[in-house]
């Protein structure tokens, strides 16, 4: 109890000179977890005085995911952790890592995560701990804006879900998501984004389980990763010479397939081959009436097997988004398997060199 009181007293007194206020100025997510940090009879337990109130509620969320108390997880970061990882001017961001990366790692595990808002939050909010680790950190944002997080914090926290971020792409994902906010990343964007990959992973999951190419994609071991063209207002039109075919365009981890449109089906896939070296060429492609090049919202592709290049036409009222879209997507495809021939990975078990065309073997 003495325990308790001692906390009690510590977060009141931050109260009273201010060093809350930016957390308490309004109604946030964390004015309940406050009050019950301060009458919980653990609280000695789940408070660590070298953290930021905010590090601590983290840190506090953490202990629960792993089912250990907050001093605890502080005792085996001091065990594990190398003198020079404990450091003053780093104990606190190191030991709020410490505990963020185990809690992330064990929670990221469970299926659904990314719909649990909970989760979301707390990602976010370990960004905001991050920012602001140690009992001696200055608050980095105005109490009188929305509370918003910076490139390092993203940097840091986000790769520890793979899923959301990895870190060759963390900076560049950073800068489109804070874009509007003048460099500062919104929980109302960052949800926003998550929700966007819970759908594209549910979409693929959708694709995997479809019977669209499946003798092919069986035989192959394809994933289907995107669909277009089923939508009979919006078709995909493929164009070969001076023949025009409307149709259904599917890509897969290793090709394009184009269906022609029928009647009341659709004929034999075309299959436009982008995991061998085939000299491929991918690029944007304009496109018209009589062999004119009026409209720029095609996508050419051309490779030693065909006699005649193929122009994938994404036809839309207003710009070529939908275009753009496809041509990113085709082109990743393609420089995925270049890298996987160039640096000879078993794309079964990316960590090992295979032989392949005469290329000695390795591991």
């Amino acid at each position: 109890m003495a325990a308790a009181g001692k906390t009690r007293t510590m977060f009141e007194g931050l109260v009273k000179d201010g060093s809350l206020k930016w957390l308490l100025g309004k109604k946030s997510s964390f004015d309940d977890e406050f009050e019950e940090m301060e009458t919980s009879p653990s609280a000695g337990k789940n408070f660590i005085r070298e953290l930021s109130p905010v590090a601590n509620l983290v840190v506090r969320r953490c202990s629960k995911i792993l089912k250990t108390p907050s001093s605890d997880l502080q005792e085996s970061f001091n065990q594990e952790a190398s003198d020079s990882i404990k450091i003053p001017s780093r104990y606190a961001r190191n030991l709020l890592e410490y505990c963020c990366f185990k809690a992330l790692s064990l929670r990221a595990q469970m299926s659904g995560h990314l719909l649990d808002k909970t989760f979301r939050r707390l990602t976010y909010d370990m960004m905001l701990a991050w920012e602001v680790p140690a009992a001696t950190s200055q608050p980095l944002i105005n109490v009188d804006e929305d509370v918003s997080v910076g490139l390092e914090a993203f940097c840091r926290i986000a790769p520890a879900v793979p899923i959301i971020a990895n870190v060759i792409i963390c900076e560049n994902l950073f800068e489109v998501l804070s874009l509007s906010t003048g460099g500062r990343l919104l929980f109302s964007v960052y949800d926003k984004y998550l929700s966007g990959i819970e759908k594209a992973i549910k979409k693929m999951k959708s694709n995997s389980e479809s019977s669209l190419l499946f003798a092919i994609r069986l035989n192959r071991h394809e994933k289907i990763l995107e669909v277009d063209g089923t939508v009979t207002t919006q078709p995909v039109l493929e164009h070969v010479g001076i023949s025009t075919w409307p149709g259904r365009l599917i890509l897969t981890d290793h090709a394009l397939y184009f269906e022609e449109l029928r009647v009341v089906s659709y004929d034999k896939p075309k299959r436009y081959d982008l995991s061998d070296d085939l000299d491929q060429v991918v690029k944007p492609e304009l496109t018209g009436p009589w062999g004119t090049r009026l409209f720029d919202k095609a996508v050419f592709y051309s490779s030693a097997t065909l006699s005649e290049p193929a122009v994938l036409e994404f036809p839309e009222l207003k710009g070529h988004a939908r275009r753009d879209y496809w041509l990113a997507i085709i082109r990743e495809i393609l420089c995925v398997h270049q890298v996987i021939r160039k640096r000879r990975l078993d794309i079964r078990n990316p960590c090992k060199y295979v032989e392949l065309k005469g290329v000695g073997s390795r591991e």
